[in-house]
């Protein structure tokens, strides 16, 4: 899964509560219990919603390293510039 190594764990819950409503939204479906279907297809999504923005942090993550890289390519000191932004 490609989120930062903090969020695993919860990143890993998502993923097994998602499937877990899923089955849920699934069994109630298959009763005709058309309304408790629903809300279990809503928390899915919730999941869903929460889990795509621990992959969203880990992408801006990944653009921010690849900019601390170019730019020490290039040779600007980066601590240099990371206490000039604190000031």
């Amino acid at each position: 899964m490609n989120v930062l190594e903090k969020d695993r764990e919860l990143a890993e819950k998502l993923v097994n509560f998602g499937a877990l409503c899923l089955l849920q939204a699934r069994l109630e479906l298959v009763h005709d219990h058309f309304d408790e279907a629903e809300k279990w297809a809503e928390e899915f999504l919730r999941c869903k919603r929460d889990l795509d923005e621990l992959i969203k942090r880990k992408q801006e993550h990944d653009k921010l390293v690849q900019v601390v890289e170019m730019m020490k390519a290039r040779g600007v000191d980066i601590a240099i510039v990371i206490r000039k932004g604190n000031e």
